[in-house]
């Protein structure tokens, strides 16, 4: 029977190609349509391809209408042809969501009154088929070619195979000669690959197509928030000059003008997979405030925005400590939305600049994404390379962070100590940190040397003198073994006493103890004076504890025992 059918079509286009133009184009069309629409029983997929593939031959790409004057017959013929298996598609992509609420039915049933084009792999390989005939004049039929590669996009997509269709999308020419393009169709196939080889997790290669959809995303109105109202009417004037335009542009860019989205939509689009790019190169302070951005738009859906409030917090924490974290922190910690998330009580304390325990980083680790866990290439400093041993990796010692949830944490918990102490030995600290004494001294000089953290290091001395450091009053035998100086982080400064990130002057303090309200130079009743009181009393018990464990140090100093001893027992 499919031979049959060959025939006839076959026969009916010698007798087609015998007519001038002008009918050639409206025969080739009924002639299409009768055979897409023929029922699978009486015409199968195999069938259906060599069908398909003797109509281009003889309506498209003949000699007769390939060349000259016949051209317009052949293009005509491929766009009739693109449309057909479009509309086809969308049918059966409705018909197959109506299906799944409704019972399963006998599959002869199923089938009845479908064209064999309804399934996907039959649709894929009649696609691919013309594509490969149409190769070898695609200068000639650019356009009719660039609506079957999106439609070809399109079919991949839907079966999740994201690079052929990434591939298939590269392959459409945006800077021909040829043809004009405009920035808003450059705009939609660029961001469209980026999502493509995000989902492929080829952050590299989306990367690339951002940036050349960077270059073009502002001559297209309406797709950043900044000129979206400033071009509202410029907008809707390149729109009535759209309708305006012949019925000739109108048919031949049909296709392409469907398949193009929203200009806001488009950048919505642009700025969430910048986020994700930024994520997944592990620039999480930009990722973390793009993401919060978005996460305030009204076109997205309230789970899609919940996800990116939660993916911004995320970002946050794992952003490199320092000011810029800082401020991310308090823009995230003003929005009532993030007490709701699982990272809130995490997020709070990294915000307080609390220590961040073992126990309470394991339990963050299990809300994170695969590259946001990934090991960290080996340590290129000198001396961590040098300090490294087969009997350190066997005594559990780590002179690195392993992962990159480790460094942040790491970091943030440097940063954390610079709060509390005036000075802490680097065997103190990295044991605070469960790294190394040159593990901890490395982290603390990248983080000093980037300007996230106010300190000097101090490796001044020998073992073998004694005595006093005229600087800090610490004994030479400690210093000797390295020392690490905080300065002013917020937290001390000349006349200044604070808490918890809340400062009060000495003013307030010698207010307090006169009772002479007016030495503050503050309102004198309410909440400021409250909020002063309570700093007042944090800070006095800060400094009892801090009194105290200066006590224990010299005692256990006087008791002989080493510096080392002493950041162990912590």
């Amino acid at each position: 029977m499919s031979s049959t059918v060959l025939n006839e079509l076959t026969s009916q286009l010698q007798q087609i190609s015998s007519q001038p133009n002008a009918a050639r184009s409206a025969a080739y069309a009924r002639l299409l349509t009768e055979l897409l629409t023929k029922d699978i029983s009486q015409l199968d997929g195999p069938a259906l391809q060599q069908a398909c593939s003797v109509y281009l031959q003889h309506a498209v790409f003949s000699e007769q209408n390939s060349t000259g004057g016949g051209l317009i017959v052949g293009r005509n013929a491929l766009t009739a042809f693109e449309q057909h298996i479009a509309r086809i598609a969308r049918n059966a992509a409705a018909a197959k969501a109506s299906e799944q609420n409704e019972s399963m039915q006998d599959i002869d049933a199923e089938k009845a009154g479908k064209s064999a084009l309804c399934d996907p792999d039959v649709c894929r390989q009649v696609l691919e088929d013309a594509l490969d005939q149409v190769q070898a004049r695609v200068l000639s039929f650019e356009e009719q070619a660039s609506n079957l590669r999106l439609q070809l996009a399109g079919l991949l997509e839907s079966e999740e195979e994201w690079n052929e269709a990434a591939r298939v999308l590269l392959a459409i020419p945006l800077d021909s000669g040829h043809r004009t393009v405009s920035d808003h169709f450059k705009l939609s196939i660029y961001v469209r690959i980026v999502r493509l080889l995000l989902e492929a997790d080829d952050p590299v290669q989306a990367d690339l197509y951002l940036k050349r959809a960077s270059m073009v995303i502002r001559n297209v109105p309406g797709a950043l928030p900044s000129s979206a109202q400033r071009t509202a009417e410029a907008e809707a004037e390149a729109e009535a000059e759209a309708n305006a335009s012949s019925s000739l542009e109108a048919a031949s860019e049909s296709s392409a003008s469907a398949s193009l989205e929203d200009a806001k939509v488009l950048g919505l689009q642009f700025r969430l997979s910048q986020a994700r790019i930024y994520d997944s190169q592990r620039r999480f302070a930009e990722a973390a405030v793009r993401y919060h951005e978005l996460s305030f738009m009204s076109e997205i859906d309230e789970d899609d925005r919940s996800m990116m409030l939660s993916a911004a917090v995320t970002a946050s924490i794992l952003s490199p400590a320092g000011p810029q974290r800082a401020r991310t922190l308090a823009t995230l910690m003003r929005d009532e939305r993030t007490q709701s998330l699982p990272q809130y009580t995490i997020l709070s304390k990294v915000f307080l600049d609390h220590i961040i325990r073992p126990d309470e980083i394991a339990a963050f680790e299990k809300l994170l994404s695969p590259h946001q866990v990934a090991k960290l290439a080996p340590s290129n400093d000198p001396v961590i390379r040098m300090q490294t041993s087969a009997s350190d990796s066997a005594s559990g010692v780590r002179h690195a962070p392993l992962t990159v949830l480790d460094r942040a944490m790491i970091e943030h918990n440097v940063l954390s100590a610079s709060r509390l102490y005036d000075n802490i030995t680097l065997d103190g600290l990295g044991a605070l940190v469960n790294l190394s004494a040159e593990g901890a001294e490395a982290t603390a000089r990248r983080m000093i040397m980037q300007g996230r953290l106010k300190a000097w290091i101090d490796q001044v001395g020998d073992a073998s003198e004694s005595g006093v450091d005229s600087r800090s009053g610490v004994d030479s035998a400690t210093a000797s073994r390295g020392m690490l100086f905080f300065l002013d982080q917020g937290r001390r400064a000349e006349n200044e006493i604070t808490a918890g990130g809340l400062s009060a002057s000495a003013k307030a303090e010698a207010a307090f103890d006169g009772d002479d309200a007016s030495a503050m130079n503050a309102p004198t009743s309410g909440q400021g004076d409250l909020d002063a009181k309570w700093t007042r009393r944090w800070d006095e018990q800060i400094s009892r504890l801090t009194d105290a464990l200066e006590d224990v140090c010299q005692h256990l100093n006087k008791k002989g025992l080493s510096s080392s001893a002493v950041a162990a027992g912590v």
